[in-house]
């Protein structure tokens, strides 16, 4: 066997099955055979080759095309019918030299011609590239195979991956819904009576300062649990067509609401006629959370200014931002659940504010991002709203 000679995985010698109803045809080729480094297999008819071929499938036929009850033609047309036979190499072996003959048997399934007399040179030429040729395809079958397999095992893994974090998701839901649930009634509870304990003790400056800070606590822990209820039902909201709500006026509203912001939006003149889709409520608390969210990250907690465009149904507001401590990586994970970088930010007194309001406008078929530009603090807080009809 030369050296140029590729050995098959299981290291055995190449199987090259040997048609020929001429004995001295099949000596000589299976002699030049033996001697190339290959283990000839000569039957001399085509059904002893079909009926060979199914017992154990060889790596390349030399089948000869003139042959009494069954023609080469015949015997290729044969085997490539067959699943387990198909795709093993032809070499069409004839004393026929017109191209007619020649094109039947490519369009038969073979895969090379030789004719008679045929050279020594040529014929292991033909063989040995072939069978190179049928061990690459086979390289690469097992490769597409094994490639094939381990995206199936990755998809496995990542549906069940998914499955867990949507399992973890729901438990954790679930937990969240019962826990703010199960705190209103004894919130309640104890915040009425811790009021009434600070309205009994007599007044002072202490008494003052006290009940500020417990009413502020209270008013916090109230929103909390309010918006961790919220959190559980947005899941369910369908945004439904109507006259839409008017943002302009809503805008106001919240400003009436919080005398100590400043909110100016860039030409409102023009946005009296902008109506957004959704829930007055809930579009008011968002925008609400959004304009508080704004102000957190203003140096001075002063004038929220924004612009507000109106494209392609949609209502596109941004609001400049001059104290983002966030990179663009904290920036973007904000209005994750489990976020630090939130209640580790100016933010942090919002609670869960923030996440209601991203949940609502994303629930309305809207975005609420908050991007940091990574230099001086600077960033801006985007909010694009799907509008109603007008």
């Amino acid at each position: 066997m030369t050296d140029d000679t590729l050995p098959l995985p299981s290291q055995r010698l190449p199987s090259i099955l040997v048609v020929d109803d001429s004995v001295a045809n099949l000596e000589l080729l299976s002699g030049m055979l033996r001697r190339w480094g290959f283990e000839p297999r000569p039957v001399p008819n085509g059904r002893l080759a079909i009926q060979a071929a199914r017992a154990e499938p060889p790596d390349l036929i030399l089948l000869d095309v003139r042959m009494p009850e069954m023609d080469g033609f015949q015997v290729c047309a044969q085997l490539k019918g067959e699943e387990t036979l198909k795709d093993i190499p032809v070499i069409f072996i004839s004393g026929l030299t017109d191209t007619a003959d020649k094109v039947k048997g490519f369009a038969m399934g073979a895969v090379d011609y030789v004719t008679k007399p045929f050279q020594a040179e040529e014929v292991e030429a033909r063989v040995r590239t072939h069978l190179t040729l049928r061990s690459l395809q086979s390289e690469l079958r097992d490769h597409n195979e094994r490639l094939e397999g381990l995206v199936a095992q990755r998809t496995r893994d990542l549906e069940a991956a998914n499955q867990k974090l949507a399992d973890a998701s729901h438990i954790k839901g679930e937990f969240l819904g019962m826990i703010s649930h199960e705190l209103r009634t004894p919130a309640n509870g104890l915040l009425g009576i811790g009021a009434l304990l600070i309205d009994l003790c007599p007044a002072s400056a202490e008494r003052t300062l006290y009940k500020e800070g417990f009413l502020d606590s209270s008013a916090r822990l109230r929103d909390l649990i309010e918006n961790a209820t919220l959190i559980m039902e947005l899941d369910t909201i369908v945004p439904k067509p109507g006259p839409g709500v008017p943002f302009v006026q809503v805008l106001s509203e919240i400003g009436d609401a919080h005398p100590g912001i400043r909110i100016h939006v860039d030409g409102a003149a023009g946005l009296e006629s902008q109506r957004l889709r959704g829930d007055r409520a809930l579009l008011k608390r968002a925008l609400e959370s959004t304009v508080l969210l704004a102000s957190s990250f203003i140096r001075g907690f002063g004038t929220v200014r924004m612009t507000a465009v109106a494209e392609a149904r949609t209502l596109l507001i941004r609001v400049k931002l001059d104290a983002l401590e966030l990179s663009a990586a904290q920036a973007l994970d904000f209005f994750n659940m489990e976020s630090q970088e939130r209640i580790r930010s100016s933010a942090e007194s919002l609670g869960l504010a923030p996440i209601v309001a991203h949940r609502i406008i994303t629930a309305l078929g809207g975005e609420l991002k908050l991007i940091s530009e990574g230099q001086g603090n600077n960033g801006y807080l985007e909010a694009i709203l799907p509008l109603g009809s007008g």
